[in-house]
């Protein structure tokens, strides 16, 4: 009997279709068995007043689920969907992400090893379907190949110039927290060694009881100084635990960090929180988390 299974965590594409402050999430799980293909895709936090389709895509193509995602008033949505393989010219072996569109924007994105360029694949199949005269493939094929080629350069002029705007992004988007950020602007350590250091000579504190990892106390300008924690500035997430309870947690260990989110515990905000890839949830002193109660999720980075 051959299976083969794929699971994917959704993340927030763009902010305009979140249904509040927290953002959306969801997961899908796509399993193939003896040829005959399931989708089964949840989502929720996403506004109820949109038209959203859900695409699976591989590297260069994509295929679209024939049921519509219907988002209720409390922001969830789910999808089952059975589905042939061949019928979508899909294997699941080829599957690279799973995106929620609204025409070109994708409210969920989620993919299986790495991100890359997905908006590409669709643009291509949306190119060369439905079949053009000849004289008119001809004029498409042209241009589909000078934009390629457009980006490709693009691209390399991006790497080499990745880091100057991602601080100067950092810059902005620090900005819309705290309105004075001299001190940020004039910051030389951002993502270095000696910022990461400078934010554990502070006190130490022991939210969870004696175990090995060290943690302060920090908020949301403080993660620029902690290069693997940059994404995270602009999440959600991180943002509405750091304004409802006025802090982050910030952990290290010989080998690793750890960002602390602090929450109310609610059993169904769970599926929201490992989406994010916060597969952990602590209470205070390591007491196990009760409903209602302070906790933090715990992202290891």
């Amino acid at each position: 009997m051959a299976y083969s299974r794929v699971f994917i965590a959704l993340k927030q594409g763009c902010q305009e279709y979140a249904k509040d402050v927290r953002g959306s999430v969801g997961r899908c799980v796509i399993e193939l068995r003896n040829g005959a293909g399931r989708l089964i895709l949840q989502a929720q936090g996403l506004r109820s007043d949109c038209d959203y389709r859900v695409c699976i895509l591989t590297r260069d193509s994509y295929g679209e689920v024939s049921k519509p995602l219907y988002v209720d008033g409390s922001g969830k949505g789910e999808i089952r969907w059975e589905f042939s393989p061949k019928d979508i010219g899909i294997e699941v072996s080829d599957i690279k992400a799973v995106a929620v569109l609204v025409k070109d924007k994708a409210p969920l994105i989620g993919f299986v090893e790495g991100e890359y360029n997905w908006q590409g694949c669709l643009m291509a199949k949306n190119t060369y379907e439905p079949v053009k005269p000849e004289n008119e493939n001809a004029k498409v094929e042209a241009a589909v190949a000078e934009e390629t080629a457009d980006n490709e350069n693009k691209s390399e002029t991006d790497k080499n110039t990745e880091n100057t705007d991602e601080k100067e992004k950092l810059i902005y988007i620090i900005n819309e927290f705290d309105k004075d950020v001299d001190e940020i602007q004039k910051y030389s350590k951002i993502g270095t060694a000696e910022g990461e250091k400078y934010l554990f000579t502070r006190e130490k504190i022991k939210p969870f009881g004696d175990d090995d990892t060290e943690w302060v106390k920090v908020n949301i300008k403080e993660l620029c100084l902690v290069k693997a924690l940059w994404k995270y500035i602009n999440n959600p997430f991180v943002i509405k635990g750091c304004r409802d309870h006025n802090h982050l947690l910030l952990g290290k260990t010989d080998r690793n960090y750890f960002l602390g989110v602090p929450c109310k515990y609610e059993r169904e905000y769970k599926l929201e929180a490992m989406a994010q890839g916060f597969s952990e949830c602590k209470a205070m002193d390591n007491k196990e988390p009760e409903q209602g109660e302070l906790c933090y999720y715990i992202l290891k980075c």
